[in-house]
């Protein structure tokens, strides 16, 4: 990780600006819809809340501000998703030229060099992401409904959530090691039988550096309640810094786990 801490500030200075473009977009857009909702100390109901909703769903097709925010939104999001793998792809690229022993800058090179296939691969991620949701929303669908009413009702959703969070789990990890046996010219699918082979320990370094994460992410948002005001504002706006680092270390640490059996000592 040392030898990238130059792209662990450039992606943090990024996350900025995100950060600060949905900070606008909440309080623009999202605190006054929320002030609409119906107050249950008031009297708000599961009438007044399912009212809500059927204003909220005739505002999306008639309230030009409303489709506004959610085409802004939606150019914004689409801009980040092309823009992640092209990072990824000068991360692994930085990643192979360390392994081989070269010193300098070569993030952005990578981006120029592996930034298209890795686009693929995002994009094959992507759909094999949406494919299970085909089956799975039309059931979510009915209890998400039926949750307006009656909250528990939203517990049953938790097996399908979970289940697909798994499957994105092992889909994505199944990818990333095919894209270092690309970006490396070692081949895909000889990559795809190490990630089989190394499958536990795999999951093991994500169960670690993930935890990690989640620890920062709860000292960060248990600070902010203890201390609001200025310091809260401080710390949400370090907050990607320590996030962005584990990120990193996770996809260099399966790297590292994946050249151990590519290019054995």
């Amino acid at each position: 990780m040392k030898e990238q801490f130059y792209i662990l500030i450039l992606l943090f200075i990024y996350r900025l600006f995100w950060g600060y473009f949905l900070y606008k977009f909440i309080k623009s857009a999202v605190v006054p819809l929320l002030l609409r909702y119906p107050d249950a100390d008031a009297g708000g109901s599961g009438i007044g809340r399912l009212l809500y909703y059927i204003e909220g769903q005739s505002s999306l097709r008639t309230e030009p501000a409303v489709q506004h925010w959610l085409w802004l939104l939606l150019a914004l999001t689409l801009l980040r998703l092309l823009l992640t793998p092209f990072i990824r792809a000068g991360l692994l690229h930085e990643l192979h030229q360390e392994r081989a022993g070269a010193r300098g800058l070569f993030f952005f090179p990578g981006m120029k060099k592996y930034g298209l296939p890795v686009l693929v691969f995002s994009l094959v991620e992507w759909a094999l992401t949406l494919l299970p949701l085909y089956w799975l929303l039309p059931r979510m669908y009915r209890l998400l409904l039926g949750g307006i009413l009656e909250v528990p009702l939203l517990l049953k959703l938790v097996p399908y959530v979970l289940g697909w969070l798994l499957y994105l789990f092992l889909i994505r990890k199944l990818l990333l090691y095919m894209q270092f046996g690309y970006t490396a010219g070692t081949g895909m699918f000889s990559s795809l039988l190490i990630c089989l082979k190394v499958l536990l320990p795999s999951i093991g370094v994500s169960v670690i550096l993930g935890a990690g994460s989640l620890i920062i992410l709860i000292l960060c948002s248990a600070s902010a309640l203890l201390y609001p005001g200025l310091p809260a504002l401080l710390l949400r706006q370090a907050a990607p810094l320590p996030s962005t680092l584990f990120n990193m270390w996770g996809v260099a640490a399966q790297y590292h786990l994946w050249s151990s059996k590519s290019f054995p000592q």
